[in-house]
């Protein structure tokens, strides 16, 4: 048992030692794609930050213009509450059905 994972374990290594002497037009070749992903990666994250500068102060404008809205909504309420108050108008009726829930 012990033989044939040494047999396999060299043998992966010869694999790996083959692997690593790539000649110099593919470490190039694989250092210009490295580098090539990093770029890219940078100018996302740039891209990013900037379309977060961007529309942040924008988003930031329409949540607060919602709000003032609302508020004044619920000022133009509170008043109506208190013109209403105000005229004590009395409704009468008369219960038909009442429900047992």
């Amino acid at each position: 048992m012990f033989s044939s994972f040494k047999q396999q374990s060299s043998q992966w290594q010869q694999h790996f030692s083959r692997r690593q002497s790539a000649g110099p037009l593919q470490r190039l070749l694989a250092w210009l794609i490295l580098g090539l992903m990093l770029l890219a990666g940078a100018a996302i994250l740039v891209f990013m930050l900037l379309l977060s500068w961007i529309l942040i102060p924008i988003l930031l404008f329409r949540h607060r213009s919602k709000i003032k809205a609302w508020q004044q909504r619920q000022q133009g309420a509170q008043g109506q509450y208190r013109e209403s108050a105000s005229e004590q108008q009395t409704i009468e009726g008369e219960v038909l059905h009442k429900r047992e829930d």
